[in-house]
Formats: C-alpha cells, sequence, structure tokens
C-alpha cells in the first residue's frame, strides 16, 4: 500500500462496468436509495464477502464517480485496507498502485451488483426479504471467516484446525426433560459440522412429542436459526438427534477427500459417478447420475451451488477419458465454468455462453439422442450400455446448465428442448444436471420436475422453494455454504456436506487434463 496516496485516492474518479452500470441504475430506483454510490458501496462490500475475484478484464464502459462521493476522508483508508488486504488473502491481482486500486473496484463493484441483483431478483422482489437477506449474510459473514483463517496461517480446510466440538449431552437431555421428554443418551458422534445423539426414549409414546417439539428444542439449545433433525435410531426405541454446532468446530471437506476417492472408486465407465461431499457423521455420498438418470440442483446467491457443481465435474473428470464422457456445458453467467474451457471433453468443442449458442446445443443433442436411438434400433438394443458391448464406441454425455432460468426466460424454446430430452435421453447416455438459484414453479414445469427425479437442495430461502426442488420442506433449515440435501428416485433425502473446492483447486486439477 506503500505506493497509493490517500489523498490522490480521494480525488480521483472510479468508473464500473455496463453491465454493474446497468444493475446499479435498478437497484438505485428500486430501493430509493439517495444516490448510486450508496448502491456502489453496498456492491463493492458484497464482493468482498464472496472470496476472490474471476480471472479476466472487466469493461470500463458504465458510469464514473468521484471518490468523494463514494467514501469519505474518514474511512477511505479503512477502504483502501479492505481492498488490499482481500487481494492478498485470495491471491487476486495485487492493489499497490492507483491504476490496481481503479481495476479492484472496478471489478467489485462489477461483481457486487451483479451479485445483489441476484439476492433481489431471488427474493422475489421483495423488499423485506431483500433486507433480510442482506442482514443474515451480514450475520454470517463467509469470507471474513476465511480471512481470519487466512491471516492466521493459511487456508481455512488446510492448516486451521477446527474448536473442539463439545459433547452436549447433559444439556439435551435437560431441554428434553423441561419438554416432557424422559431420554438417555447411548452414544455421540462428532460428525463435520453437526453432533450426532444416539438416544433412548424411555417412553416410546414421546416420539410424536418429539417431533412436535423441535422447535422448542431448538430454542432451548442455543441453536439460534438452525435447526435441530429428528430421525428414526437403529434399535428399538431408538432415535438420532442431530444438533448444528458453532461454525468454528466445522471440519471442512477439502479437495483432497474428493481426489482420494476418485482414486479409489470403481472403473465401470457405464457409471457416471458424482461426489457429493460427506454425511452428517463423515462418510463419503455418492450416488450415479447414469441411474438417476437427472438432476436439479438448487439454492439461493451464497449457498455453495457453484462449487456443488465443480465437484459433480470433477467427480467425473477424474474418471473418465474422453472417449467414455463429454460434457456439454450451458453457462448463461459466462464465468462458472470459464476453467474448463480448454478441456477436450467439450461437446461442440465450447461452453454455451448466450442463448442462441445454448439453443443450438440443446437442438443437437436432441438429435444427437434421436441418431443413438437408431442405431439401437440397427443393433437390436436398447441403451448405451448395451450397444457398447456390441462394439459401439458412444461416450457418456453429461449436459451442465448453470442457472437454468435465464435461459428459459430469455427464450421459449429452450424448455421444450430440456423437457424432450429429461423424457427421453436416458437410455441414449445423456443426462442433464439442471442448476438454478431461483426455483419455482415458473421455471421448473411439472413436465420437466416428473422427468428429473434426482434432487439436490442446497439452502433455500423459504419451504416453498425447498418444494419445489425436494418435493417436501427442509432446505429452508440447511447450514449454508454446501450442506444439502439429496434425494434420488425410491430414497429419502440424504444431509451431505459438500466439498469446499476453490478456483485454484479446479485449475490444478484439470491442469494434466488440457495438455
Amino acid at each position: 500500500m506503500s505506493d497509493l496516496d490517500l489523498q490522490q485516492v480521494l480525488s480521483s474518479r472510479y468508473r464500473t462496468s455496463q453491465e454493474a452500470d446497468k444493475y446499479t441504475e435498478q437497484l438505485h430506483r428500486t430501493l430509493a436509495l439517495a444516490t448510486k454510490a450508496q448502491v456502489a458501496r453496498l456492491a463493492i462490500g458484497r464482493s468482498l464477502a464472496m472470496g476472490r475475484l474471476p480471472d479476466g478484464q472487466v469493461d470500463s464502459k458504465g458510469m464514473d464517480i468521484p471518490a468523494s462521493s463514494l467514501f469519505t476522508a474518514e474511512n477511505i483508508g479503512a477502504w483502501v485496507g479492505l481492498l488490499v488486504t482481500h487481494a492478498r488473502a485470495t491471491g487476486s491481482e495485487q492493489v499497490s498502485s492507483q491504476d490496481s486500486l481503479r481495476a479492484a473496484i472496478r471489478a467489485h463493484w462489477h461483481r457486487g451488483a451483479v451479485a445483489l441483483w441476484g439476492d433481489w431478483t431471488s427474493s422475489d422482489r421483495d423488499y423485506d426479504r431483500f433486507i433480510e437477506t442482506l442482514v443474515r449474510r451480514s450475520e454470517m459473514p463467509d469470507f471474513a471467516e476465511q480471512l481470519a483463517d487466512d491471516v492466521a496461517g493459511g487456508d481455512a480446510d488446510d492448516t486451521k484446525a477446527p474448536t473442539a466440538a463439545q459433547d452436549a449431552s447433559a444439556q439435551l437431555t435437560k431441554a428434553l426433560a423441561e419438554l416432557g421428554i424422559k431420554v438417555q443418551v447411548k452414544d455421540v458422534i462428532q460428525g463435520p459440522r453437526l453432533t450426532r445423539y444416539r438416544v433412548l426414549l424411555v417412553n416410546l409414546a414421546d416420539l410424536g412429542k418429539l417431533n412436535r417439539s423441535v422447535a422448542q428444542l431448538g430454542l432451548a439449545m442455543s441453536l439460534g436459526q438452525a435447526a435441530a433433525t429428528v430421525s428414526n435410531g437403529d434399535e428399538p426405541k431408538t432415535v438420532f438427534i442431530d444438533l448444528p454446532r458453532a461454525k468454528a468446530s466445522w471440519t471442512p471437506v477439502g479437495v483432497d477427500r474428493l481426489r482420494d476417492w476418485a482414486h479409489t472408486a470403481s472403473k465401470d465407465t457405464n457409471q457416471l459417478l458424482l461426489y457429493a461431499g460427506v454425511s452428517v457423521t463423515g462418510e463419503d455420498v455418492v450416488f450415479d447420475l447414469a441411474t438417476a438418470p437427472h438432476l436439479l440442483v438448487g439454492g439461493t446467491t451464497g449457498s455453495g451451488k457453484s462449487v456443488c457443481l465443480h465437484s459433480f465435474l470433477l467427480s467425473l473428470l477424474l474418471r473418465h477419458k474422453p472417449d467414455t464422457l463429454q460434457l456439454a456445458l450451458i453457462d448463461p453467467k459466462q464465468v462458472e465454468f470459464k476453467p474448463y474451457a480448454k478441456l477436450p471433453y467439450l461437446y461442440r468443442g465450447e461452453i454455451a455462453t448466450e442463448v442462441p449458442p445454448a439453443r443450438e446445443m440443446l437442438t443437437e443433442l436432441v438429435a444427437e439422442m434421436d441418431a443413438r436411438y437408431s442405431v439401437f434400433n440397427r443393433l437390436g438394443v436398447s441403451n448405451i450400455s448395451e450397444a457398447r458391448k456390441k462394439g459401439q464406441k458412444l461416450p457418456s454425455i453429461a449436459v451442465f446448465i448453470e442457472e437454468m432460468a435465464d435461459l428459459v426466460m430469455q427464450d421459449d424454446n429452450i424448455e421444450p428442448l430440456i423437457a424432450r430430452l429429461a423424457q427421453k435421453a436416458r437410455a441414449a447416455g445423456i443426462h442433464l444436471v439442471l442448476a438454478t438459484q431461483r426455483p419455482d414453479a415458473e421455471t421448473f414445469s411439472g413436465l420437466i420436475r416428473s422427468n428429473v427425479p434426482g434432487r439436490v437442495a442446497l439452502t433455500v430461502q423459504k419451504g416453498t422453494e425447498s418444494n419445489i426442488i425436494l418435493d417436501e420442506k427442509g432446505a429452508e433449515n440447511l447450514l449454508g455454504q454446501g450442506d444439502m440435501l439429496v434425494r434420488l428416485p425410491g430414497e429419502a433425502p440424504r444431509r451431505a456436506h459438500g466439498v469446499f473446492v476453490k478456483l485454484e483447486n479446479v485449475v490444478q486439477l484439470l491442469a494434466p487434463m488440457t495438455k
């Protein structure tokens, strides 16, 4: 920061991108803020909480604002300090000159404005819900905690030991007794984020009372907004009670866990195994996309949805070669799938980032599906596995669509193509992974939902959104940051804590595949 003169910083002007300019104007009007500078400050603060800035330049075609409107003489030092420290902690481009400061402000303003607009739309444009989202995020600043870990001596998932989890058996027994439920705690299992108590009910008739008293139990155990969960135990008269712990005691699931699993997992190329993370008690949670056979992934901004998609993609790439797997990637956000752009696995050799190429890719996938069925008819087989046994070298195709809602809203021709693939593509070896941060009945029609039986729900804001994804409530009570419920056909939902995959992890794991 030695090359930055705060007086010069305060006398300069700072410009945003064309896209951020549009969202800044819309948020200024929508939120009835006094100045656009207020929106800009919100946007920069929002971005600072999101971790490393994505690679690539942001255009400077938007409005500019004098620093004296954006900051004050009293707080300019704090803002510059935040920007400099953020760059160092996340490995972003260093902020050490006036030009690099302008670039950092532009990039954060751009990313934060896009994210704020996403918060606004995901809250159904309800002012109270939007403010509630901002307040809730300010109470749980993900990046701030990561930054504290980094300053203490390393990455949160690699070097900083979590706070030891405490056994609250006595407190749990007392809390249940106050609710009129007598129990004996038989066992305690400390999982990555929750503690599982194996509890014997003294009176079996108390089970109904226990299920009705979950909210009161959470209050008695000081769980805050988190919720306890109750499930059937493994012996007569026993139940499992899972209690969320303080974030300081969480054990993150590092990318090494995913890599180790990939090296020991089944090598059957007919399987498309996806590594979701670990269970409440720490076991690997894995399922086969080929039998799912399609997947809907939903979660609000900050829930870990995009990180979950990276985990799924890496699961496939670490086990397959390009002759057994192709990836059809559609990314209207234009940033999430960028690290995969040079892979030889790409269907059509590209990532579709605009609506017309996305429509063309889906149209070609439908044609590919029909062509494969013609081959099956000629060979007298009914699916891709049988065709491979007869010598046909047909790769599976995993179709990942990031933010499907954007596509469906922009082009009425998109949804019928997705619906047709969902209805018929399974036997042809084409499988869909549809992701959105805005799960609603308008985006996901009954036809698509009925033909996409695999579901992964990360944190959502309300029970109705959980119903869209899982066909039941529950996702609104998740802990965020990759906490998820996985529901597969014919199975009850399983809770999993996702892998903490950073951008540098993705780049490192993909490097050998691009040579």
